[in-house]
């Protein structure tokens, strides 16, 4: 037995403190000290090996489970592979349409923002701009060609 598990013990059996979990760990411990007291580990290892393949070759028989050739497991492979291709280039489109999305979005507010400056302009130089005041003529006339170019 470890140390730790001595003095647990030694513990637990002198009272020097009450603790169930303690007792409970005794348990356990001596329970598979039961168990494997006079069997060898590797045998009994073999033991359950060969009763898990008694037990696939039953299911195998019963129907339960069906062998499956290699070929049957590559073609499922291959076909495994094209459809991870098809979703790896299905995210990437996505991931791009996505990208164009933000983009227009963006370019879309940026045109509502420029239309909302062009409007504060009209507003503010309305006098300049009907009057047809000289120094007002390139303001005027890049106004007009923003209004004529992205007007929707």
């Amino acid at each position: 037995m470890s140390e730790f598990l001595e003095n647990l013990k030694k513990a637990a059996d002198e009272g020097e403190f009450n603790s169930e979990a303690a007792k409970k760990i005794l348990e356990v411990h001596d329970l598979a000290e039961q168990k494997l007291k006079g069997k060898d580990v590797v045998e009994e290892l073999e033991n359950i090996k060969s009763s898990l393949e008694a037990r696939q070759d039953e299911a195998v028989e019963a129907g339960e489970i069906k062998a499956v050739s290699e070929e049957k497991v590559a073609e499922a492979y291959t076909e495994y592979e094209k459809k991870m291709a098809q979703f790896k280039k299905l995210d990437m489109i996505n991931a791009q349409l996505a990208t164009l999305t933000e983009i227009e979005d963006m370019v879309k507010l940026s045109i509502d923002d420029m239309f909302g400056f062009v409007e504060s302009l009209e507003e503010k130089f309305e006098k300049e701009l009907e009057g047809e005041d000289p120094l007002f003529g390139e303001l005027y006339l890049k106004i007009e060609s923003i209004k004529s170019k992205y007007k929707s």
